[in-house]
């Protein structure tokens, strides 16, 4: 090979690296609930789905940057396409027409999921209600939840359980059920042990089983999904490898709070 020939190859691939390595990066801006969902999501700080989402993006060959929103409006930008994604969220029916879930035989795919969001009812001490896994009695008036949640609506809707979405935080409902407003509310498990430990909250109780154990997801919109599907796909398979690694079992512990 001649010494000009080699001298351009070179130069020729001297150039390709250099565009490389200076091509913007595409990054993914993706929404996270205001509200604590522990051990998942944290608006202040990162939880679980943040550490998971942050790392598979990076593999992937992206970053991931984060923006704080109450809930309803995380899935409104989504569904504009102001953002890119969502993070924690369930495989609601009414969320499928705009969101892009990792998908196995035409169902959401657990492998891919961020971790499982466990809701149970609270009820005070003092009142009669029972929950058995399949009924809930001693109660005459609705169940209220956080503001937002349809994967709670739908599961109290389907055993035909009058409910309402009357507070936008855990702290509200259990401040109306020590008020008597409520008999029963359902809020996240974390939530509920944290208050319990309280003074305050020492006469509610939970219901065991719990209510609810539904997987949550990083979703993305169907149009970033359509543009990016070697990238949306990557970051679902960097999830899966994360959370099915034995590193992960110890780090996740110290991600929950």
């Amino acid at each position: 090979m001649s010494l000009l020939r080699f001298s351009a190859l070179r130069h020729g691939f001297l150039y390709g690296l250099l565009v490389l390595l200076t091509a913007p990066v595409l990054g993914m801006t993706l929404c996270v609930s205001d509200r604590p969902a522990a051990p998942l999501t944290f608006p202040d700080h990162d939880g679980q789905s943040q550490y998971l989402v942050r790392a598979a993006a990076r593999a992937a060959g992206s970053e991931a940057v984060f923006v704080v929103q109450p809930w309803k409006r995380c899935v409104e930008a989504l569904r504009v396409g102001r953002v890119d994604g969502v993070l924690g969220v369930q495989a609601f029916q009414a969320y499928k027409d705009f969101m892009r879930f990792p998908l196995k035989n035409g169902l959401p795919d657990r492998a891919y999921s961020l971790g499982v969001d466990t809701w149970v009812f609270v009820t005070r001490a003092d009142l009669s209600v029972r929950w058995d896994g399949k009924a809930l009695t001693g109660v005459s008036s609705s169940v209220s939840y956080p503001s937002g949640v349809n994967v709670v609506r739908a599961a109290l809707d389907s055993l035909g359980i009058s409910n309402s979405d009357s507070a936008k935080t855990a702290l509200q409902l259990m401040q109306m059920l020590m008020a008597g407003r409520f008999q029963a509310v359902v809020i996240r498990e974390s939530d509920a042990q944290g208050f319990l430990a309280q003074q305050e909250f020492k006469t509610l109780r939970i219901l065991a089983p719990a209510f609810l154990l539904s997987d949550a997801y990083l979703a993305f919109g169907n149009d970033y999904a359509d543009a990016n599907p070697a990238l949306v796909a990557a970051t679902w398979e960097g999830i899966r490898r994360v959370r099915a690694s034995r590193e992960w079992a110890e780090l996740a512990p110290t991600l929950a709070k």
